[in-house]
């Protein structure tokens, strides 16, 4: 792998640990934009990975795509913090863009491993589990955006699982790597859910804990690009 990814790397880290500090001290603002600069490290070391290593085009486009519709998805949700007025909309957009993200993944994965039915199972069970926790904790979710959300977390289980079925059949680093990203994403979205859907009281943990694994998600998943051989 290139030196250049692992410092794109520990840059993009400087970035989303400073996002992480000023979201808990409530500097809105200035973690907005520490939030897009780490965002943007994400692109910058998938596209530095293969352009120093251009093995699977493939993969390595639907990949960059994923981390970039996954930028814009941060961009929405990061105006959200100070323009409060457009947060219903601005969430409902970030999270179309988020599963665009996601479906660029699952094609990635599905493409070095082909179709499994496992993985499409957890996907749909994941939509459903999304479902029954949404009316269980009594999230207040507009109902339009419900299926939505439902749909949203079935791609998100469908892409851990992919990349599960994938880090088993090949035990390549890269695929490891890529997985523990996509169970990262699951943690953090699951926070994100609470976070923005529930009456929480001490959000600063629930904030802590949902970037302090995004971040990492969003690496490891780009790194997966930086070491396939």
């Amino acid at each position: 792998m290139s030196p250049i990814c692992l410092i794109l790397a520990a840059v993009t880290i400087v970035f989303a640990f400073g996002c992480v500090t000023l979201r808990r001290k409530g500097r809105a603002f200035e973690g907005m934009l520490c939030k897009f600069m780490a965002s943007f490290g994400f692109i910058s070391i998938a596209v530095v990975g293969y352009c120093t290593n251009p093995v699977d085009t493939y993969y390595f486009c639907m990949m960059c795509f994923s981390v970039m519709f996954g930028f814009f998805g941060d961009v929405l949700l990061g105006i959200k913090e100070i323009a409060p007025t457009f947060k219903s909309k601005l969430v409902a957009l970030g999270t179309l863009y988020f599963l665009a993200g996601h479906i660029f993944a699952i094609c990635a994965f599905v493409s070095a491993s082909g179709f499994s039915l496992p993985a499409l199972i957890t996907g749909i069970a994941g939509g459903i589990i999304a479902l029954v926790m949404m009316k269980a904790l009594k999230m207040k979710i507009d109902g339009k955006l419900r299926p939505v959300m439902a749909v949203y977390y079935a791609a998100l289980f469908y892409k851990a699982a992919s990349a599960a079925v994938l880090a088993l059949e090949t035990g390549k680093t890269e695929f490891i790597v890529a997985f523990i990203g996509a169970v990262l994403f699951v943690i953090s979205d699951t926070c994100l859910g609470i976070l923005y859907f529930t009456p929480v009281k001490r959000k600063n943990i629930w904030v802590t804990l949902e970037l302090s694994t995004y971040y990492p998600a969003q690496i490891l998943l780009a790194m997966s690009v930086a070491l396939m051989k």
